[in-house]
């Protein structure tokens, strides 16, 4: 049962730093399968693959910032900061994200990276941001990248807009009604000789999918936040994206 998920309290705070301390007693106990992703499967691997994923084998780093906060002073209630990205985009048009991108040479680490593409991206100040750590790498083969979540708490975002051509619309989604089972969905992707499941959310007509749904499902599932939900209710997410 999920307790308190206002950002008045420590409450939250205190599970998001345990989820963090979670990633890094992983990655020092199994470093090789934590390199690889392996954190990210549904059940963590404890073993490292005998070769990089296909399209791993060059990857290149990035950051996403997955930031709790409250939406304003009225509403206390955590929320994730997401991303709709601009249908003109090559890749993933209009599809839901973490503010974040790759890791440039000028980047301190991850965490700068993922700071500086929040602030580009959709104007977030990071003196407002509290970061608690970053978790393990998570595997994106289809682009090449290796990711790497940073996780951040901050009681007010201030004015949030797009700041670039990358995003159509900022999205403030409450953490409730991600855990809600109601709220979720497994999308179901057929191209010719594969057909692609993966849990999904579909929050007010917005479905989140893909690489992002999968980071927020194994995070809830790391909080111990998630609840049963039945996950043969399926959207296949050209209803939503039609260019797909």
């Amino acid at each position: 049962m999920v307790g308190d998920l206002s950002l008045a309290g420590s409450a939250i705070t205190a599970h998001l730093e345990s989820l963090v301390q979670q990633g890094r007693s992983y990655a020092v106990e199994h470093p090789q399968a934590s390199g690889h992703g392996g954190w990210w499967n549904q059940w963590p691997s404890t073993r490292a693959p005998e070769k990089p994923p296909e399209g791993m084998e060059q990857a290149r780093q990035a950051a996403v910032l997955m930031l709790f906060h409250a939406r304003d002073h009225d509403d206390d209630a955590a929320h994730l900061l997401l991303t709709e990205r601009s249908p003109g985009l090559k890749k993933h048009p209009g599809q839901i994200a973490f503010p974040g991108g790759a890791q440039e040479e000028f980047d301190l680490d991850p965490t700068a990276a993922a700071l500086r593409e929040a602030q580009e991206e959709v104007g977030l100040d990071p003196a407002r941001v509290r970061v608690l750590g970053a978790l393990p790498p998570a595997p994106v083969p289809i682009s090449g990248f290796m990711v790497t979540p940073v996780i951040g708490i901050a009681r007010t975002t201030g004015t949030l807009t797009p700041q670039t051509g990358e995003v159509e619309r900022v999205l403030e989604v409450r953490v409730d009604q991600l855990i809600l089972p109601e709220n979720r969905r497994t999308t179901v992707l057929s191209r010719p000789g594969a057909v692609f499941r993966a849990p999904a959310f579909l929050v007010e007509g917005t479905l989140i999918w893909g690489f992002t749904a999968i980071l927020v499902d194994r995070m809830l599932n790391r909080l111990g936040w998630e609840e049963p939900w039945d996950a043969s209710v399926s959207v296949d997410p050209r209803d939503h994206l039609p260019g797909l």
